[in-house]
C-alpha cells in the first residue's frame, strides 16, 4: 500500500517512552483486517487456496502468495477485502447491495459502499468524518478523506475506522465491534484524544 494512501496517524514523540509508534498503532487496524480476512474464510471452510482460484474465476488475477501475504498482513485495500467477501460468497450488510451487484471496477465498488454506509448518517460531512476519526489518532484531511473515498483506493483499516466512529451496522458479521471498540479506545488514549465529557 503506497504511502501516500494511508491513513496518517498522531506522532506520539511526546511519549516515547510509553506509547507505540504510528506503526505500531497502524499494525493494530491491519491486524483486524487480518483477523476480518481469516474469520470470513474459517467460516466458509475455505483455505487460502481455495481463495485463490475463486478469485481468478472471478477474473481477479492473485497469486496464492500475494493472497497469503494480504491476508496475514491486513495492510490491503478494501477492493481485496470485498473480493474476499464475494469471492467466499459470505453474506454482507444489505447497505453493500447495489454496490456490489452493480457492474463497475472494484474500486468504484469500495467506493459504493463506503459512501452508502455514510449516506445512513446524511448529516455528517467529510470534515465531521475526519474529526471523528482524528478523535481515534487517525489523521487523515478532509480533503485526503474525500479524495479516497471517491477513488475507491482506500485501505480497508481506513474502512474499519470509519465503521467503528461511525457505527457501521453489520460490521460485527466480520470483525467483533468489541475489538474495534479496543483499538479506537486505544488510539485515541494514546494520543491525547480523550473526551473531557465522557458519556
Amino acid at each position: 500500500m503506497s504511502a501516500n494512501m494511508q491513513a496518517k496517524y498522531v506522532d506520539s514523540s511526546h511519549n516515547k517512552e510509553s506509547g507505540p509508534s504510528s506503526d505500531e498503532r497502524e499494525s493494530v487496524w491491519s491486524s483486524l483486517v487480518s483477523r476480518g480476512i481469516r474469520a470470513t474464510l474459517a467460516r466458509k471452510d475455505m483455505s487460502y487456496a481455495d481463495l485463490t482460484a475463486a478469485l481468478v474465476g472471478m477474473g481477479v488475477p492473485e497469486t496464492f502468495r500475494a493472497v497469503e501475504a494480504k491476508a496475514q498482513r491486513g495492510t490491503c485495500r478494501f477492493t481485496f477485502f470485498l473480493q474476499v467477501v464475494l469471492a467466499s460468497r459470505t453474506d454482507y450488510p444489505a447497505a453493500w447491495e447495489k454496490a456490489l451487484t452493480a457492474e463497475q471496477s472494484w474500486e468504484e465498488r469500495a467506493s459504493a459502499v463506503l459512501r452508502a454506509e455514510l449516506s445512513l448518517q446524511p448529516w455528517l460531512t467529510w470534515a465531521g468524518l475526519s474529526a471523528r476519526l482524528e478523535e481515534i489518532g487517525v489523521i487523515l484531511s478532509s480533503k485526503d478523506l474525500e479524495s479516497q473515498a471517491k477513488s475507491g483506493t482506500f485501505p480497508a483499516a481506513l474502512f474499519l475506522q470509519c465503521a467503528t466512529v461511525c457505527r457501521f451496522e453489520g460490521i460485527g458479521r466480520f470483525v467483533d465491534v468489541s475489538s474495534l471498540n479496543g483499538a479506537a479506545v486505544d488510539g485515541q488514549r494514546r494520543t491525547g484524544k480523550s473526551s473531557s465529557h465522557p458519556l
